[in-house]
C-alpha cells in the first residue's frame, strides 16, 4: 500500500499483523444530488468464497444494509460510479439471485466506467490480472447497465468524473460542487490520510508517474479550494481539509459518517 516507502517508515502510522497486513476502509460514497442518488464504488460485496475472506481478513458486504439505515433500497441508486474496475471496488456491483445467477446489485442504475479501464479489466496481463474479478463488471454490460466514458464528463449539473488515470489506465475520481462548496474523492490516487505525502503511492499503481502528477495537481486544488477530501480507504479518518502546518500538509478530520450505527466496512491488505 505504501510502494517504495520503507514498511520502517509507513509502519508508524499504520501498523501490520503478524501476516504483515494493514487495515483498510472501504468506503462508498453516497451522493444525494439534483434529486438523483449517485453511490461512488461498491467495496468487495458478498460473492467472495472463505478462502479469499480468510487471507483478506474481510468484514465487509454491508453496503446495501448501510444503504437501507439511510431509507434508500436497491432500486432507488440512479448512477454508479466506478473509480476502477479492481475488486475492492467494483465487488459490490453484482450477486448472486436465488437461482445462483449473477445479477446487478442495483437493478435501475446506470454503472459509469472510463473506457480505458474497462479495456484494461477486460485484457489482463500477468501482473494485472490478480486484481479484476469479471464476474464484477461484465453482468453489468450483460444488463446493458454499463456506460463507458472518454475522460472528464459532467454527469449532473456540478458533479463531475475527472479522469486522473495513474493507478489504473482509465482511473477515475468524483468530483462535486453545491452552494459554493466542493468535495472531491480521489479514489485510490490518495486512498488514505496517510497517502497524503506526494511520495506515498501503492505498488498497485500501473502507471506511477501518472499518479505522481494527478495527485501533486488535485492535492494543490483541494488545498486552494478549500475542498473536502473524501479517502476510499480511510479507517480512522474518512474525510477531512488540507491544511499547512510548517510547509507540510495535514488534514482537518471531518465526520462524513455522521451516524454511529453505520458500521464500518474494512479488509486488510
Amino acid at each position: 500500500m505504501f510502494g517504495v516507502v520503507p514498511k520502517v517508515i509507513w509502519s508508524r502510522s499504520r501498523p501490520a499483523d503478524r501476516k504483515n497486513r494493514v487495515e483498510m476502509g472501504l468506503n462508498c460514497l453516497l451522493i444525494r444530488f439534483d434529486g438523483k442518488n449517485v453511490l461512488v464504488d461498491t467495496g468487495v460485496g458478498t460473492k467472495h468464497h472463505q478462502k479469499m475472506k480468510t487471507i483478506f481478513a474481510m468484514h465487509a458486504g454491508k453496503l446495501v444494509s448501510n444503504l437501507a439505515l439511510q431509507g434508500l433500497a436497491p432500486e432507488a441508486i440512479d448512477l454508479v460510479v466506478l473509480t476502477h474496475l479492481h475488486f475492492d471496488h467494483a465487488g459490490g456491483c453484482t450477486r448472486y439471485d436465488r437461482r445462483g445467477q449473477l445479477e446487478p446489485v442495483f437493478p435501475r442504475a446506470t454503472y459509469l466506467v472510463q473506457r480505458a479501464d474497462w479495456r484494461e479489466a477486460t485484457d489482463t496481463n500477468e501482473r494485472t490480472r490478480p486484481a479484476y474479478l469479471p464476474d464484477d463488471f461484465l453482468p453489468l454490460k450483460a444488463a446493458k447497465q454499463l456506460e463507458l466514458l472518454d475522460g472528464d464528463t459532467e454527469l449532473l449539473p456540478g458533479l463531475w468524473v475527472r479522469r486522473t488515470g495513474g493507478h489504473t489506465a482509465g482511473h477515475q475520481m468524483a468530483y462535486v460542487e453545491s452552494e459554493g462548496q466542493k468535495a472531491a474523492c480521489l479514489g485510490d490516487v490518495v486512498p488514505t490520510p496517510h497517502h497524503l505525502p506526494v511520495h506515498y503511492l501503492t505498488a498497485f499503481d500501473m502507471y506511477p508517474l501518472e499518479t505522481l502528477d494527478a495527485k501533486r495537481r488535485w492535492l494543490e486544488q483541494a488545498e486552494r479550494e478549500g475542498c473536502l477530501l473524501i479517502f476510499g480507504h480511510g479507517v480512522e479518518q474518512k474525510a477531512g481539509y488540507l491544511t499547512r502546518r510548517s510547509g507540510h500538509l495535514s488534514l482537518v478530520p471531518y465526520d462524513i459518517d455522521g451516524d454511529p450505527s453505520c458500521p464500518n466496512e474494512r479488509t486488510e491488505l
